[in-house]
């Protein structure tokens, strides 16, 4: 309680006292929310710099990249192909004679009987009756039911079924082809057969799919084969074939056409450029970015100010915070220098041959996109989409080089690898940066460690400032009150007189 004597404002005189030096701590906070926004910045760039080299920049790197194959058959409602890498590129023939099937059977209806609770004890097969999957015994238990054998014949590697409303089994291989075959036999014929498993029962035995490629038989259990680098699956028989005599007769041969891929690698290459002119985009936004004039705002002033108002006047403080960052200028400087050099290839032919990504179809924009890409001739390029396009040109004639042009050899590495190793390398740990980061986060940190420090050294001060004044209005309302009571005093004294 102050000013009761004086009928002072003291609260007020005091923050005028000492709002000089609150304006001193409040430039520090200043500072330490602009460091903090300028870390948010970069925890983002920085993220998306991560990406496009996980992402786009490691798939140009790759050999595979470059060596995909197409594989086209020219009936596909007989077979279906994939091919890799190593497959050979020219026109290959299959014909397919049998496909892979299951063994399965039907039961035949067990008699008088629909239930699937009764016991199998009821129907009269004795207690220690042996049945066997394929040599795999089930014995007989006096309150085994006909679903519990189903599930005992399920465990025996065939998958097996009870239906209690046709009062039959159903039993299926787990896979097909011959190999995966099975029988059912029992220590007691009778029992088989009042089970409807005995010469009731239709089976349909398992076979081999068998297909001829380039002239020669191969046999498997599924209907997909691996051979030469292709992977074949058989949909549909291209002839009659006779299993007892092995006669194949009416085939119609199915051509399958293998080449490189170049569509995959255009794509490859495409998505590349898209993602590097977006990450290029918004490093040079932000370095170019010029500054509004917005300094964070005071507790004063937020105080004054909606929650709108100061969200867009903190849209427009967090402008400029990045611009002509270093790290941001030598990261984007460096990987185009690595994408303007050139790369030694060897074409099909053997001739040795230096290629740029310009001579590729590849080229920079005007100065003013500081460093975008486009390919001439792109669909999705409005500015060169009326271009010819060499890049496929390239990729149709020579598709071979491209992998030597973006992934190289360990003594030869690529574009894409050098700018993936640049990238890898420019986000080791150091003394001032953690993994995987590409900028000073460490000292970054301690920079707002510091600011941290320095205002609460501050607000300590200011508050032994605060609490030095308000003592000596204290004391003056003190020694007024003194004063006031004495004057009484006397004033009593002088009126008894």
């Amino acid at each position: 309680m102050t000013g009761l004597i004086s009928g002072m404002d003291t609260e007020s005189m005091v923050k005028e006292l000492v709002k000089a030096n609150s304006k001193k701590v409040d430039k520090v906070k200043q500072d330490k929310q602009k460091l903090e926004w300028k870390k948010e910045a970069w925890q983002g760039l920085n993220t998306e710099i991560y990406n496009f080299f996980k992402g786009s920049l490691a798939g140009l790197k790759t050999n595979g990249s470059f060596q995909s194959k197409s594989a086209k058959p020219n009936d596909e409602t007989k077979v279906s192909v994939n091919a890799s890498a190593s497959a050979a590129n020219g026109t290959h023939t299959v014909s397919v004679k049998q496909l892979a099937s299951s063994a399965y059977l039907t039961g035949g209806v067990i008699d008088g009987e629909k239930s699937g609770t009764t016991k199998l004890t009821d129907l009269h097969i004795a207690e220690g009756t042996v049945f066997s999957v394929n040599g795999k015994d089930i014995a007989v238990t006096a309150d085994m039911t006909l679903s519990d054998l189903a599930k005992e014949f399920s465990s025996r590697g065939v998958s097996a079924n009870y239906d209690q409303n046709r009062g039959r089994f159903y039993v299926n291989a787990s896979d097909t082809g011959a190999d995966n075959d099975f029988t059912i036999t029992s220590s007691d014929a009778v029992a088989l057969e009042k089970l409807g498993l005995g010469s009731t029962a239709k089976k349909v035995d398992a076979q081999d799919a068998i297909i001829e490629y380039n002239g020669v038989e191969y046999r498997g259990a599924t209907n997909t084969f691996d051979i030469n680098g292709l992977s074949i699956t058989a949909k549909s028989v291209t002839g009659k074939y006779d299993k007892e005599t092995g006669e194949f007769t009416g085939d119609a041969p199915i051509n399958i056409t293998v080449s490189s891929d170049t569509d995959s690698m255009y794509d490859t290459i495409k998505k590349f450029v898209k993602d590097y002119n977006a990450l290029i985009d918004k490093m040079n936004t932000y370095y170019n970015e010029d500054s509004e004039g917005y300094d964070p705002l005071t507790d004063d002033e937020r105080n004054q100010l909606s929650d709108d108002q100061i969200e867009k006047w903190e849209e427009k403080a967090k402008k400029g915070l990045l611009r002509r960052d270093s790290t941001i200028g030598s990261l984007t400087q460096k990987m185009r220098d690595i994408l303007n050099r050139g790369v030694e290839v060897t074409d099909k032919d053997g001739n040795t041959t230096t290629v740029t990504l310009a001579s590729l179809g590849i080229v920079t924009g005007d100065r003013t996109e500081r460093g975008k890409l486009h390919i001439l001739g792109d669909e999705d390029d409005e500015t060169y989409a009326g271009q010819t396009n060499k890049l496929k040109e390239a990729l149709s004639k020579n598709p071979e080089i491209f992998s030597q042009a973006f992934a190289g050899t360990k003594d030869k590495p690529g574009l894409g690898v050098q700018v993936y190793d640049y990238l890898n390398t420019a986000m080791k740990r150091s003394t001032t940066s953690s993994a995987l980061t590409f900028y000073n986060d460490i000292t970054m940190k301690e920079d707002i460690d510091d600011k941290k420090e320095e205002i609460d050294k501050w607000e300590e001060k200011l508050q032994k400032m605060e609490d030095k004044y308000y003592d000596q209005f204290a004391k003056m309302e003190a020694a007024m009150a003194k004063l006031q009571e004495q004057q009484s005093y006397i004033s009593q004294l002088m009126g008894m007189g």
